[in-house]
């Protein structure tokens, strides 16, 4: 993360003989969230905006008004069935929260078939597939959330990791995190622009 950092402004005058130190307001600090591979390189850094965010690689612009977001012929908004993900063919996902508890997401298709369902709980995520068979788990790390995924053999593979975004709530980093790692055939500008709207939503904007 690289936290803009305070401006202080440091004046020193003989008042009665004693000096006086003047420090301005800090400026808003810019919430980052930075998408790693499983060798913990970037891939992605979702930067918050007074508007929603940034993406960068690709200067990917989201806004987020609170009802529809959207960026890069993706938008997010309301539909006849809940919030869909839309692109420039259509929709393309339902995204369906169950508040619970648990706390509960789904990724579903555009002809109802789900591509993952996500469980919530206070240790992590669990992924599961159309038939339930779980697929993995967003878990705790030493510098942010990891996916790791459930092979067959019962052997964990160490996949992508989302850092940043610290001093937010940790039910609402992994909210942050979890369209950035699901495992769902979703295009990285898509999972941006789901990413952008949980930060816009959960983090303050910065003018």
């Amino acid at each position: 993360m690289r936290p803009v950092l305070p401006l202080t402004l440091a004046a020193s005058a003989a008042v009665s003989g004693v000096a006086v130190a003047c420090q301005a307001k800090s400026p808003p600090r810019a919430v980052e969230v930075v998408l790693r591979d499983a060798g913990d390189a970037p891939v992605l850094t979702l930067v918050r905006t007074a508007v929603g965010c940034t993406a960068e690689p690709g200067a990917l612009v989201f806004t987020a008004n609170g009802n529809v977001t959207s960026g890069n012929g993706f938008t997010f908004g309301p539909g006849p069935a809940g919030p869909e993900l839309r692109g420039a063919s259509g929709t393309i996902a339902r995204v369906v929260t169950d508040q619970g508890p648990p706390r509960r997401l789904s990724i579903i298709d555009p002809i109802g078939v789900p591509m993952v369902r996500m469980t919530f709980a206070a240790d992590g995520v669990t992924a599961v597939d159309a038939a339930r068979a779980p697929v993995g788990r967003i878990e705790h790390a030493p510098d942010g959330l990891r996916f790791v995924a459930a092979n067959d053999d019962a052997t964990n593979v160490k996949g992508g990791l989302v850092t940043g975004a610290g001093d937010v709530a940790l039910p609402d980093r992994f909210t942050i995190a979890a369209p950035l790692l699901a495992p769902a055939p979703l295009a990285l500008p898509a999972r941006a622009l789901l990413a952008c709207e949980r930060l816009a939503a959960l983090t303050p904007s910065v003018k």
